[in-house]
This record gives C-alpha cells, sequence and structure tokens, in this order.
C-alpha cells in the first residue's frame, strides 16, 4: 500500500471516530461541567494511547528530541486548552445551528494556513473536493447564522483557528514518533482541565458516565489523534484537512443509524456533496518533475526488496542495520541525508514535497 493510499484510510478512520464521538458526548451533556467532561475525554485519550504504545511495543520511530518542544508545547497549548475552552464559551453563547457552521471554519484554517505559510499544494482537483466537502458541512449544519452574536461567533472564531495551526504544527511534527505525541497532546490537555475543574469545585460526572466518557475519549480523541497525525505525515495538513472534515456527516449518520435521529433532506444533501469530494480526493494524482535540495533529517523510512523509495536510497553503518533481513523491506529510523535529486513521480506536500509549483 502506497504511503498516500494510508494516509487516506487513516485520515478517513480518524474523522469517523472523532465524528461518532460527538453525538455520543451530546447524550451526557448535563452530567456535568463542561471543562470537567473535556478533561475526562483526554483523560481517556490518554490512557488508550498509553495502552495502544504497550500493545506495539518498540517500533521504528524517531523520538522526540529538545528542538521539537516548542512546537509541541504551542499545539498542545493551542489544540488542548486554548482551542477546547474557546468552544466552551462560545457555545455557551450561540444556538447550535450557527455553532455547528462556525466550527467548519477549521478546516478553512487548516488549509489557508497550509496552503500561504506551509507551502503546501492543492491542485483544482484538490480544491474542488475541499469546496464539495465543506459544502456538505455547510449543508449539513444548516447554514444559518441567526441568533448569533459578536461575542460568542469570536470564541467559536478563536477555537477553530488554535485548531488550525495546531493541526499545521502537528504536521510539521508529524515525521516525530505519532504516539508519543499525541499522549504528551492528550496528557498536556487532561491534567490542567481536570485540575482547574477540581479546583472551581465543578461538578463532576457520576461513576458509570465517567468511565463511559474514558472510553469515548479513548477512541474519539486518543486513537483518533493518532490516526489523524499519521494522515498529516502522509498527506499533508491541506488533505488531511478535506477529509477530516466529514466527521460531522459521520456523527450524523452515526446518530441516525444508533440514536435513531430521523433522515433529514440537508442530510442527504451533505452525503452527495461529501461523497464526491472524497471520492476527487481519493482519485487526485499530482506528478511533475521536480527538484529536491540537500536535506539532512531522521525519521522511520523503509528499505529492502520492494521498497523502491528514491528518496531513501543512502549507505548505512554496520549497526543501523544489524538484525534487520536481506531478503525483505523493513522499517528503521536514524538520521539520514538526502541528496540532491530532480524527478518526476505522483506526490502530495508530505515532509519531503514542500517545493514551489
Amino acid at each position: 500500500m502506497s504511503s498516500q493510499r494510508r494516509g487516506q484510510l487513516a485520515g478517513l478512520a480518524a474523522a469517523v471516530l472523532f465524528g461518532c464521538s460527538a453525538p455520543l458526548i451530546s447524550t451526557v451533556t448535563e452530567s456535568g461541567s463542561a471543562l470537567s467532561i473535556a478533561g475526562l475525554l483526554y483523560a481517556g485519550a490518554t490512557l488508550a494511547l498509553l495502552a495502544l504504545r504497550l500493545l506495539r511495543g518498540a517500533s521504528a520511530e524517531t523520538s522526540i528530541g529538545r528542538q521539537d518542544w516548542p512546537a509541541l508545547g504551542a499545539l498542545t497549548l493551542l489544540g488542548g486548552v486554548v482551542g477546547p475552552v474557546a468552544l466552551v464559551m462560545g457555545l455557551a453563547r450561540l444556538p447550535a445551528a450557527p455553532s455547528s457552521l462556525l466550527l467548519n471554519l477549521e478546516a478553512v484554517f487548516t488549509l489557508a494556513i497550509a496552503v500561504l505559510v506551509g507551502r503546501e499544494h492543492l491542485g483544482r482537483r484538490g480544491l474542488l473536493s475541499a469546496l464539495l466537502t465543506m459544502a456538505g458541512a455547510v449543508v449539513l449544519s444548516e447554514g444559518s447564522l441567526r441568533g448569533a452574536n459578536g461575542l460568542g461567533s469570536a470564541f467559536i472564531a478563536l477555537a477553530t483557528l488554535a485548531w488550525g495551526i495546531d493541526n499545521n504544527l502537528s504536521q510539521r511534527l508529524s515525521l516525530r514518533d505519532p504516539i508519543q505525541i499525541a499522549t504528551f497532546k492528550a496528557a498536556g490537555a487532561s491534567l490542567p482541565m481536570l485540575a482547574l475543574a477540581l479546583l472551581l469545585g465543578h461538578r463532576f460526572p457520576s461513576l458509570t458516565v465517567t468511565l463511559e466518557l474514558l472510553a469515548i475519549g479513548g477512541l474519539g480523541y486518543g486513537i483518533s489523534i493518532w490516526l489523524d497525525l499519521l494522515a498529516l505525515r502522509d498527506l499533508g495538513a491541506a488533505r488531511e484537512a478535506v477529509l477530516f472534515s466529514t466527521a460531522p456527516f459521520v456523527g450524523a449518520l452515526f446518530a441516525l443509524v444508533v440514536l435513531r435521529e430521523p433522515i433529514t433532506l440537508p442530510l442527504l444533501v451533505a452525503a452527495g456533496l461529501m461523497a464526491a469530494g472524497v471520492v476527487l480526493l481519493l482519485h487526485e494524482k499530482h506528478s511533475h518533475r521536480h527538484h529536491h535540495q540537500v536535506l539532512l533529517h531522521a525519521h522511520r523510512h523503509r528499505h529492502g526488496p520492494g521498497a523502491d523509495d528514491p528518496h531513501h536510497h543512502h549507505p548505512h553503518a554496520a549497526e543501523q542495520v544489524v538484525g534487520q533481513p536481506d531478503d525483505e523491506p523493513f522499517w528503521h529510523t536514524h538520521e539520514h541525508l538526502h541528496g540532491e535529486l530532480e524527478h518526476a513521480h505522483p506526490h502530495v506536500s508530505d515532509a519531503h514535497h514542500r517545493h514551489d509549483h
């Protein structure tokens, strides 16, 4: 399976898990304060990621380095604290319909930052896919700002901007161990929120609901964050944003099937628009002759028979390949040099393909 296809599947799986979590959370919102519920969701994410790390054992991934701490701290602060707190403050001031519509700004901010700042490329097919998918999200959220006010809208916009920056920072760190990054982010979000909720005397859910929230957070936030980082690694932030913006439709479909909510015309229209957008993106092919500058970095990569990757034809010291098979491909990680290279092949805006068009 190509890295692009792996990224697409990971992005869709992340959207499915996150989308299903929203209707489930909506059934227990009265059981505690927004801060305590959010803290428990991220606590569940932390526990699930720790369990996943134990199950997977040692893997050929590059650990977080000292140079990564500023970006990691920024994305944890923005995505795990500023975003959720601003969202809670916005939701307290806005009706459901305008809140849902404004939350679609996350995909817009993520795309804009990725293309204008991160030098990611999104061709005509990718742009049309983004427009169709976001149009479906707008239809699904009723496309109305009726009842909105300036302050509430500003808080929602701030939350989506924080998550848009978070997505792009996460993409820059996606060559590091995704489970390690996701665990740090989840723990860095849950501990401050739980501590603040306790300090302020907020109401916590019952034990039964707490366990339910931990389970929802484990899948809808923990495993979803990890899969989303894999998608960011293989696709770039712009294409990941298109796939992840299908999450509201997944949530609506889950509510329809599991919670027995009625079928609506907006749901059917949104399904058609989003399906068309995703199909376009899955069949996108971008290829041209491009030039690679010399690059020195460390990340997980593949060698061996059948691993035809021209970006990773480099020599190894004996200790770098000890225990690796000679007759089949293998993954490992180490610092390596990419020589200057000019060639043409299908690619997306991953870490090796940030070039002008």
